[in-house]
């Protein structure tokens, strides 16, 4: 069952007129190719602020700030392997010595030595050799490396740029122009014009001409790195995997010679005629392609290193341990995504399934943990973007235009298009949907409480009293319609109305936020709206005597684009964003659900409860709280709903469909994807306990506990 955007069928054309706005946007490109690609925060509480960490985690990396300073060209390394393709793209590596090592004149270890490397020292990296070998395997300037070697491949180098960058619209789901890029076979085999590559020639092949044109990626943009690497690895005849290379303390590394040491028992002058430095590969760690790593992921690699440092190094003062941000499980087999630091605390008792991991090859709407689905109106070709329930039992379903096939390409782009509608569906007797209000802006937020529909629709939040007609409650929001941000889900707890409201900005493409307070770094974010980027609410007796959108607080900040809101039982606030697009994959791009505890709430944004946007500081901050899940970069989540006892939310982009809270044996909470679908925009609880969900053009399902599988 394929699905295609339509969007992406309009922005394919060769149109001239067409990528110049594309090439124009380049600083600010689409955040989100699609509509409701949405986001989860960190949070929950309990007591005496349980979550509270002090501080968001340390950034594995050093990039400029969103205000327009250029962005810093670098990629993380871990192995030699990963060292030789970073030469292979003209770039230095930065390693740090696992040990205190003799430097030498030759690649060989029985060689005199010139001086000496205390552990934890960084080193310039600038070419390797194989042992007693004076041409290097791979060089910075390009001399004496053979790209016939092979030194970069698809899986190991190519595969995870394009996991990060073309994931929303060419991956095995989602095959625009009938184009796969994300998994090797399918990229060779091209596009619905035929192949893209053609080995050995970058020039005449069309993946190449349209990322150097920066036609491609339509989201974000790539680094001159990873552009590079591309380039290299089609002029290498686009290899499929990268060639084996000698072990490392088979392999030699050159490096500054001012990084040397100097030592008394050093080689005579007859020894070496011409003096050079190189360092055996076993005793180095590369960690940075093309910058120098922040001094702060080395102190916590060095922490790490046993014995401590010792002749020169000097000690480490309050290590850092380097934080990841996949949140993918590695084992085939097993949870996907995994919680954060303080999701002990969220409640969840229910167990965890044990499911696999999540993969193209699922079945499509194949319920998996034991649960069964119901399809309901089927063959409805609306989008289902907010689903509530009346307490007897009436359905009310918020429609728009469907994203895949042909549709109204104004819809899908403006918030304001008047052409979205709410239905009423009495599920029970299967009657309807017969829309009661129509000709509105886009709507992704609907709760019923005290005889009223909420509805929160581009820019402003309203009601409709049960038989009466809509009634605006509060307006001016921030919109940013080319990236689908707006005030999102909305719901009412124990006499408050509580909204996700988005931001204006990526958060990434334009660098990440630096040198600022929190609420600075929010209001970046924000545009300088006091209503966007934040969790807000307001009193409901409040909102509804003053009709007016200075009825709002900030309940939480840090969050870029909060999309589906809830409350459980104990009236616990959750919710999901959609982190930054185009993050590094070892750093958090905040894709989170998050947990709010009312009791937390100031209602001043220097006091409030922080979620992350891991991006946006690099200092502590005391208000900050960690994730309950953390999930894949561009997992864009959606809607959410508590159901059987434990949380459910959708996924739009990255491993797209419906995922199930619970938790594993050693206790830590995780994410398990029960259903494949996309994209599935809406989930929500009905009064009998069944779970509903909506998706873009396959409409409505109810899922309930209890069958096989």
């Amino acid at each position: 069952m394929q699905r295609n955007l339509v969007l992406l069928k309009i922005w394919f054309r060769p149109d001239a007129a067409l990528i110049k706005v594309v090439n124009r946007m380049n600083r600010f490109k689409l955040s989100v190719l699609f509509a409701f690609a949405l986001a989860l925060v960190t949070a929950g509480c309990t007591g005496d602020n349980p979550f509270q960490t002090g501080g968001p985690p340390p950034w594995p990396f050093t990039d400029p700030n969103i205000l327009g300073i250029e962005r810093i060209d670098k990629r993380s390394l871990s192995t030699i392997d990963d060292a030789v393709a970073c030469l292979a793209s003209r770039r230095p590596v930065f390693a740090v010595m696992v040990d205190n090592s003799n430097v030498r004149p030759q690649t060989e270890t029985g060689s005199c030595r010139v001086g000496r490397v205390p552990q934890g020292t960084v080193v310039r990296i600038d070419s390797i050799y194989a042992e007693g070998e004076d041409s290097p395997l791979a060089s910075v300037d390009g001399v004496g490396g053979d790209l016939s070697a092979n030194p970069i491949g698809y899986t190991e180098d190519i595969q995870p740029i394009f996991q990060g960058a073309c994931n929303s619209c060419h991956s095995g789901l989602i095959k625009t122009m009938g184009l796969q890029t994300t998994e090797y076979e399918p990229l060779m085999a091209g596009s619905d014009n035929g192949p893209v590559v053609k080995p050995g020639d970058p020039e005449n092949s069309l993946l190449w001409q349209m990322i150097e044109s920066e036609r491609m990626p339509m989201v974000g943009e790539l680094s001159a790195l990873d552009k590079e690497t591309v380039r290299l690895w089609i002029e290498a005849g686009a290899p499929e995997q990268r060639s084996a290379l000698p072990k490392p303390n088979e392999l030699w590394v050159h490096i500054a010679p001012e990084e040397v040491e100097e030592v008394t028992n050093a080689c005579s002058a007859d020894e070496v005629e011409s003096p050079s430095t190189y360092v055996n590969a076993s005793l180095t760690l590369p960690i940075s392609c093309g910058a120098p790593p922040p001094q702060e992921t080395v102190d916590g690699i060095v922490a790490t290193f046993s014995p401590t440092i010792v002749g020169g190094g000097g000690g480490v003062a309050s290590a850092a341990p380097v934080t990841g941000g996949g949140g993918g499980s590695s084992a085939a087999s097993g949870p996907t995504y995994t919680g954060g630091a303080n999701a002990a605390a969220a409640g969840i008792r229910a167990s965890a399934l044990g499911l696999d991991a999540p993969t193209d090859a699922d079945g499509w709407m194949q319920m998996k943990g034991g649960f069964c689905i119901e399809q309901r109106l089927p063959g409805f070709d609306r989008s289902i973007t907010a689903i509530t329930f009346a307490p007897d039992g009436r359905m009310f379903l918020a429609l728009d235009s469907p994203p895949t096939g042909d549709a109204d390409p104004l819809v899908l782009y403006d918030a304001f298009h008047p052409s979205r509608s709410i239905a009423v569906y009495d599920y029970i007797n299967d009657s309807g949907p017969n829309e009661i209000f129509g000709e509105s802006p886009r709507i992704t937020g609907l709760d019923w409480s005290d005889g009223a529909l909420y509805v929160s629709r581009a820019s402003e939040v309203g009601r409709i009293p049960d038989g009466g007609g809509y009634e605006t409650l509060a307006s001016g929001f921030a919109v940013q319609s080319q990236l689908f941000h707006a005030n999102n889900g909305i719901v009412v707890s124990n006499g408050w109305v509580y909204i996700s409201a988005g931001g204006i900005r990526d958060g990434y493409s334009d660098g990440p936020i630096t040198g600022m307070g929190p609420v600075e770094a929010v209001n970046i974010v924000a545009g300088g709206n006091p209503y966007a980027a934040r969790i807000v609410r307001a009193n409901l007796g409040q909102l509804l005597s003053q009709r007016n959108i200075s009825a709002f607080q900030t309940a939480a900040l840090g969050v870029r684009n909060p999309y589906g809101i809830t409350a459980d039982p104990a009236g616990r606030i959750w919710f999901t964003d959609n982190g930054a697009t185009n993050v590094p994959e070892n750093t958090s791009a905040g894709d989170e659900v998050d947990l709010l505890d009312p009791r937390t709430i100031t209602g001043d944004d220097a006091t409030s409860p922080y979620y992350g946007f891991p991006l946006a500081l690099t200092e502590s901050s005391p208000n900050w709280y960690s994730p309950i899940v953390t999930l894949a970069n561009t997992a864009a989540p959606t809607g959410i709903s508590w159901a059987y006892g434990t949380i459910f939310f959708g996924q739009y982009g990255r491993d797209p469909g419906l995922y199930r809270l619970g938790r594993g044996a050693n206790g830590q909470v995780v994410a398990e994807r029960i259903l494949l679908t996309w994209p599935l925009l809406s989930v929500a609880t009905a009064p009998d306990g069944a779970l509903w969900i909506g998706t873009g053009d396959d409409g409505l399902y109810r899922i309930t506990p209890g069958c096989g599988g």
